[in-house]
């Protein structure tokens, strides 16, 4: 009796050892950082859109502020040509394995009619914002794309295209929604 027993009790442990069922630590959902929410800058509205990859690069817009008529940087006051200026605030991440080069020239602004503008250089210039920003691997930056629009026109999405490392092609781009 006593031999069964024991032949019971390590049947019973060699089970438990090679159960099935998945272990804790694959169970969990993945851990995400903790970001504490910031307010708005004046008059900016912030976008709800999902944050969206084009090759190697995570794009997500943060914020978008439209009809302003001027802009002051360190040196100078400057009136929109066009009418108004838009600033779209962005994050990048380089998901990439090497430093990339991000040109922010292909970053398109698209409004209600279909109309396409790129950034403004010089307003990007007077406002300080990078033109060619180089990210190295899973580095995140965060600036403002400046546009100059006609008044009368609406910020409707941010047609985006990012960096693949191993190709000499530009991967496809990706439109984010401007919702508010």
């Amino acid at each position: 009796m006593r031999s069964l027993t024991i032949a019971v009790i390590l049947l019973a442990s060699l089970q438990g050892c090679s159960s099935s069922s998945p272990s804790a630590s694959a169970t969990k959902s993945p851990q995400t950082y903790v970001e504490s929410p910031r307010p708005v800058r004046l008059d900016e509205k912030a976008v709800r859109s999902p944050a969206v990859n084009s090759g190697d690069t995570l794009f997500q817009v943060l914020g978008v502020t439209a009809n302003q008529p001027h802009i002051a940087g360190s040196h100078a006051e400057v009136d929109s040509k066009n009418g108004q200026y838009v600033r779209i605030r962005v994050l990048l991440t380089n998901l990439g394995r090497t430093t990339s080069t991000l040109k922010l020239n292909k970053q398109q602004l698209i409004t209600q009619d279909g109309a396409i503008f790129t950034p403004d250089a010089d307003t990007m210039g007077i406002k300080r914002q990078p033109l060619v920003p180089e990210l190295g691997s899973a580095v995140r930056l965060e600036f403002d794309l400046w546009y100059d629009i006609a008044k009368n026109l609406v910020p409707k999405a941010l047609r985006v295209v990012g960096y693949t490392t191993y190709s000499l092609e530009d991967p496809p781009t990706v439109d984010i929604q401007l919702t508010t």
